[in-house]
């Protein structure tokens, strides 16, 4: 328990200030007395109603006072968590942290009660800011890292770990670099490899954003352990609401990004670009006759990608997505026959179902059988702004794709080739060792077997993203 009984010190400017104001250091001296004779009695929540007062009358007193008023607020709040008066106890931390903002072991304790709330995000600002004021927190820093563990999705870890997509994307971003792309935009950064690996190939400007509080935190603690917190500016923002000058000072010549998912657009990345050509890029190049400088253009990486889609028989996609058994046990399952898995890929899409689901396909049990030849679907340019704009707008497409070995249809299953540059690209396709899944769109009613070429066409449509019909 700290020393209730120390005087403080007065010097001259206290002294000047009670004279001006004896009835208000009045109050000031009796309140820190009740202060000091509560917190002896054990009686916290009286004890820091009286610190309150003292220190927002008297400042003077912070430093005296601090480590009593630390002690009585988390006693206070052990009692009021105790009894379920939550909302108490975080109004208690507020008015702690109008008094002392910069206060790291307040920060780091408020941390810890609303991550035992489960305000795991919440949490994870609170304790990044106490490592913020003192780096070489220890308290601090574990907590961070605790929470963030809880809040970092696990495909980042497949993501940081797949060699060869962060060996090419570096490859293709320091060749933009080289020939003159100097300033640059990280959309999504994540934990910052990409905008880190812009200055590392010598940018003369980077900056990033990053929409996920505790991804921008840490990306924060990244960028930083790599010497590079002074010249990355990285933003807790959605790049749609970004703007010039508010956010960066001008446009760039450079976007990177991977807000890229196992369907490839699941993540926003068409918005994103149609925006950042708008409002945070330059003017692409018109044409390969163009003479103009990287560093006067706006290019992005990746430039662009193909997808591609193949029917498929799977057993194991199927006893995920539909009832297959008939009956169970002597008993008829008929009546249930239309219980399907909110996986669904119609023309008729709303907020309770999803499009599609992820597999590894050359990981399923029992594999997975090729009804047609793999078909390229898709064709999209991320430095074509037009292209991306009328990707919404244009017309429905049928694709025909011709049965080549028979079966029955389970899914179509999706992947895709990101082109970063002319040299350089990744693909997610069933035979790639990649941190990206298949994109699978399962069949839901029990289709006729798949005749060679003769069968009569079932019409699947992928409706959503691609505005493609397949019939097979």
């Amino acid at each position: 328990m700290p020393n209730t009984s120390a005087r403080p010190k007065h010097g001259r400017r206290a002294r000047r200030r009670r004279r001006v104001d004896p009835a208000r250091d009045q109050l000031v001296s009796s309140s820190l007395e009740s202060a000091q004779q509560c917190l002896l009695n054990q009686d916290y929540g009286t004890a820091f109603v009286h610190y309150l007062l003292v220190l927002n009358l008297a400042p003077v007193f912070k430093d005296f006072a601090q480590e009593s008023f630390r002690f009585t607020l988390f006693k206070w709040a052990e009692e009021l968590d105790s009894v379920g008066r939550i909302q108490e106890l975080f109004d208690c931390y507020e008015q702690a942290l109008e008094i002392f903002p910069a206060d790291e072991v307040i920060l780091n304790s408020m941390g810890e009660h609303l991550f035992r709330m489960g305000f795991r995000d919440e949490a994870a600002g609170h304790f990044h800011k106490a490592l913020k004021l003192k780096p070489d927190y220890p308290e601090a820093r574990e907590n961070f890292y605790r929470v963030a563990n809880w809040l970092v999705e696990r495909w980042h870890f497949l993501m940081l770990n797949d060699h060869g997509r962060n060996r090419k994307y570096q490859q293709a971003i320091q060749k933009a670099v080289q020939n003159g792309c100097n300033t640059v935009l990280d959309i999504g950064t994540g934990t910052g490899i990409l905008g880190m690996c812009a200055k590392k190939a010598g940018a003369a400007e980077v900056y990033a954003c990053e929409l996920s509080k505790t991804m921008y935190e840490l990306a924060c603690e990244v960028v930083a352990a790599n010497g590079m917190e002074g010249s990355i500016k990285i933003l807790h923002k959605k790049s749609l609401e970004m703007e010039v000058p508010t956010d960066i000072p001008h446009r760039v010549s450079l976007v990177v990004t991977e807000t890229v998912d196992a369907g490839l657009f699941g993540e926003g990345i068409i918005e994103s670009l149609i925006h950042a050509w708008h409002h945070l890029l330059l003017p692409p190049k018109r044409g390969e006759g163009e003479f103009r400088e990287d560093c006067t253009t706006g290019r992005v990486i990746p430039a662009g990608a193909t997808v591609f889609c193949m029917a498929v028989e799977c057993l194991e996609i199927r006893r995920h997505h539909r009832l297959c058994a008939a009956e169970v046990g002597g008993l008829s399952m008929a009546a249930a026959g239309e219980l399907r898995s909110p996986v669904s890929c119609s023309s008729e899409q709303d907020d309770s179902t999803e499009p599609y689901t992820t597999e590894r396909l050359s990981r399923l049990p029992g594999g997975y059988r090729e009804l047609t030849e793999p078909f390229t679907a898709l064709t999209i340019d991320f430095n074509n702004v037009l292209e991306l704009e009328g990707l919404s707008s244009r017309e429905v497409r049928e694709i025909r794709l011709p049965v080549t070995l028979e079966g029955e249809l389970d899914a179509l299953a999706v992947w895709f080739q990101l082109h970063l540059d002319e040299e350089n690209s990744l693909s997610t396709g069933p035979q790639e060792d990649t941190c990206w899944e298949q994109a699978i769109y399962p069949v839901h009613s029990a289709m006729s077997k798949m005749q060679n070429r003769n069968a009569a066409a079932d019409a699947f449509v992928i409706y959503a993203q691609y505005k493609l019909i397949f019939v097979i």
